[in-house]
């Protein structure tokens, strides 16, 4: 996308805007034109030849933190910029700003070439999720599936099973071409180990062959063996534990940031794509 503008001096300014919108962010602490010193979040894209950016500046505050992990998918807000606490730059530079925006001094051989900035319009932020267990099964293969009835969907569910073992670790997916077909099955009864119970079917669930209680059932082997417990149908002693190994799933956020009836000195837009920054979180 190019723009050709004229400034009050007659000169014209090719400005090509043709980022990848592939925004990175910085948490950063900024002195506004009160001198108050205030936390902010600040999202750029940069690019080389020629090296320039565009970046949007943003409070760090309780709402603002709520577009990183939104209550509901599709979640939007809407923050006004008013060129001093939220502000969108375009600006130019002698060397690449890639290093700029996140250090507290600046690189020494960097300069600043052109820096214009917008006192008015509108930031949109639409933020959207995937959630995933990261344990080797394709999500869709997972869905509206609850194999242990914990009331956690398995592809939320690091354990599909509630043994104790995590799925991934129970090999759904050994030459991870998404057929489950080849999944393990150590007792050959039809039932892949990630979804049975009792893995070696010597009659104790694997939940409870966890002899020394530490949640760890790969640690746990019987004299005169070389296999867990779990896996080894030969020893089928009763340890009785607690407690169930905690679930942990992740998220993947993808915020996108569109710009409304932004007008700076060489641009003016009634809509500009800022791009998309995208974070993983531990849920």
């Amino acid at each position: 996308m190019i723009y050709l503008f004229a400034c009050d001096n007659g000169d014209v300014i090719n400005l090509n805007l043709d980022f990848d919108k592939e925004l990175a962010l910085c948490e950063v602490n900024i002195t506004d034109q009160d001198t108050s010193e205030n936390s902010s979040f600040i999202f750029y894209d940069t690019k080389n030849g020629p090296f320039e950016s565009m970046s949007l500046v943003i409070p760090n505050n309780f709402t603002t933190q709520l577009m990183f992990n939104p209550n509901s998918n599709g979640d939007t807000q809407t923050i006004e910029i008013d060129g001093n606490i939220t502000r969108f730059n375009y600006r130019s530079y002698s060397s690449d700003p890639t290093t700029y925006f996140c250090n507290v001094i600046a690189p020494s051989n960097l300069n600043i070439l052109s820096d214009y900035y917008s006192t008015s319009g509108t930031a949109n932020f639409l933020s959207n999720y995937v959630d995933d267990d990261n344990d080797g099964i394709p999500t869709s293969l997972e869905l509206n599936l609850d194999t242990d009835n914990d009331g956690i969907p398995n592809y939320i569910d690091s354990d599909d099973d509630g043994d104790n073992v995590l799925t991934i670790n129970e090999n759904p997916d050994p030459n991870n071409d998404g057929d489950l077909s080849d999944a393990q099955d150590t007792d050959g009864d039809l039932i892949p180990d990630y979804l049975d119970a009792d893995d070696d079917n010597d009659g104790v669930l694997t939940i409870n062959e966890d002899e020394n209680g530490n949640g760890n059932l790969f640690d746990d082997i019987a004299t005169g063996s070389t296999t867990a417990r779990f896996l080894d149908e030969n020893f089928s002693e009763l340890f009785i534990i607690p407690f169930v190994n905690t679930n942990i799933y992740f998220r993947t956020v993808s915020i996108t940031i569109t710009l409304t009836n932004i007008n700076i000195s060489i641009l003016s837009s009634d809509f500009l794509e800022l791009g998309s920054y995208e974070t993983i979180i531990q849920m």
